[in-house]
């Protein structure tokens, strides 16, 4: 599967750079730096090599470390690409899983899973970065108390900051991506 994940992130980020003219690598990051405590920014982040994305080392001489991970946003790459912004957890120059972007920044682990967005699709990741459960929902919630909101079908809607959901099926989902609950209709 991580090999499937990487294959499908190097093609997507191709096909950006093709339809969209994106920004010549290196790029740049945000990154939470260890000395000043602070979010600061690095230019000579990462590049791209055989299709996908590889980390460069100042980062690694920069960046705080928790739990073998590293946060690091590429806001400006995404933004030219005409792409969503992309947080990524990073253990490695080649070992990284994209999270959603949420609150201003990446998607936290909650009970052990942090959610990711695959080809258009929302799924559970653990922290070695294996997929826990398929993205397979249009869009999904974090867990709490051992199940997760999820929807299927359902939309954006709104504009501005703040975009809500509608349409779709509502359902809960447990830790192994099981159907335990059906709702009447979405909540946003």
């Amino acid at each position: 599967m991580d090999m499937m994940f990487r294959i499908i992130t190097g093609a997507l980020l191709m096909a950006a750079f093709a339809a969209h003219g994106a920004p010549t690598p290196p790029f740049s990051c945000s990154y939470w730096d260890k000395k000043t405590d602070n979010v600061e920014t690095l230019d000579d982040c990462a590049v791209l090599k055989d299709g996908k994305l590889v980390f460069l080392p100042a980062l690694f001489a920069k960046t705080q470390d928790v739990d073998g991970m590293s946060w690091v946003g590429l806001y400006d790459y995404t933004r030219e690409a005409g792409l969503p912004d992309a947080d990524y957890y990073v253990r490695g120059p080649e070992s990284y899983l994209s999270v959603i972007h949420f609150d201003n920044g990446p998607d936290w682990f909650v009970e052990g899973l942090v959610r990711s967005r695959q080809n258009g699709k929302v799924g559970y990741w653990d922290d070695a970065f294996n997929n826990h459960i398929a993205a397979k929902y249009d869009y999904a919630w974090q867990f709490q108390e051992g199940k997760a909101l999820v929807c299927t079908g359902c939309k954006p809607q709104g504009e501005g900051e703040h975009i809500g959901l509608g349409g779709g099926e509502w359902f809960y989902i447990d830790k192994n991506g099981q159907r335990v609950s059906e709702i009447k209709s979405g909540p946003f």
